[in-house]
């Protein structure tokens, strides 16, 4: 008796111990051999329960802990693969064709086209062709024409008249070389011919045009002489004697083939000593062409460099002895 009142206090007192005592399973067959087979039926759906729940409570939460290991770990090849494909493609593509090709065609044109030019006008180096400054002669007539000598230009005009004698189109230019220090007075002059019969101009012993003469200390060629030009209060014309001419650049002497080169690469500035130099070819088209009683005006005028710039001539070599627009 004593020893079933043991057994049966001392499950009453491990009732809430028997669950969580998972290390000892031999008390529950033990606890099955007491002589209140009621009690244990009656009291061991009330033990398990919360064994159940216990257990299953606490080893529930580890199994849902492992299954969201692996979805933490996917999800850092996702950030990988995002990083490195989108900047190594917009970095490498983007850097390499965008530099190189602008670097290379904006170079490599710009300097050889500036450095072919500018060696060019250089002539006095010695390689020069003559053929180039030659021209076949034009086709306007020998006629009266109306021209200017602007000396701020240091250009010649040539004007075709009107029917009134008036000055109508532009129809040539040429570069030129009047005098140094406003040497070359401002003025209307007249173009007359050696057939002129006039008694003043017959008895001042002055021809009005020369094949080759010397002019002060040197020979020049295709003169044309300019006749001052007044008019009275009754509109007579008046013309008297003047040592002013259309001539070519010096020659040391009466010889094509003595051309000072120095002076005929001035042309296009005022050097002469008050007369108008031209190359060869163009004093041959006034000594030439222009009728007499064609007015000539030496102006002030405005600079024109864009037709200077088309009309003058590269330096010809020191040495050279010929006019190189020389086609007569």
């Amino acid at each position: 008796m004593t020893a079933m009142i043991v057994i049966s206090a001392f499950a009453g007192c491990n009732v809430d111990r028997v669950p969580s005592a998972t290390a000892s399973p031999e008390l529950s067959p033990v606890m099955v051999i007491t002589p209140k087979p009621t009690e244990r039926e009656t009291a061991a759906p009330e033990t398990e329960p919360p064994a159940a729940e216990t257990p299953d409570a606490t080893e529930a939460p580890e199994k849902t802990d492992d299954p969201a290991k692996p979805t933490e770990r996917p999800a850092e090849p996702t950030e990988r693969p995002t990083e490195r494909p989108t900047e190594k493609p917009t970095e490498k593509p983007t850097e390499k064709p965008t530099e190189k090709p602008t670097e290379a065609p904006t170079e490599a044109p710009t300097e050889a086209p500036a450095a072919e030019p500018t060696d060019q006008p250089d002539t006095n180096a010695g390689e020069w062709d003559p053929e180039n400054y030659r021209e076949d002669e034009d086709e306007l007539p020998y006629a009266r024409y109306y021209i200017e000598v602007s000396v701020n230009a240091q250009l010649v005009y040539i004007y075709s008249v009107n029917e009134s004698g008036e000055k109508d189109k532009l129809v040539k230019t040429m570069i030129c070389s009047t005098g140094r220090d406003g040497k070359t007075p401002l003025r209307t002059w007249i173009v007359l011919s050696n057939d002129t019969q006039d008694n003043e101009i017959t008895d001042s012993g002055f021809l009005s045009s020369y094949d080759f003469e010397w002019v002060k200390g040197c020979a020049v060629q295709y003169i044309t002489r300019l006749w001052k030009a007044d008019w009275d209060d009754n509109g007579k014309l008046k013309v008297s004697t003047s040592s002013y001419l259309f001539h070519s650049t010096p020659f040391d002497s009466k010889d094509k083939n003595t051309l000072r080169a120095a002076d005929w690469n001035k042309l296009g500035t005022a050097v002469s000593d008050g007369c108008v130099r031209l190359c060869v070819r163009d004093a041959h088209w006034i000594y030439s062409k222009v009728a007499p009683y064609s007015i000539v005006r030496t102006i002030e005028g405005e600079a024109d460099p864009d037709t200077w710039a088309k009309l003058k001539l590269p330096d010809i070599p020191l040495d050279t002895k010929r006019d190189p627009t020389d086609i007569y």
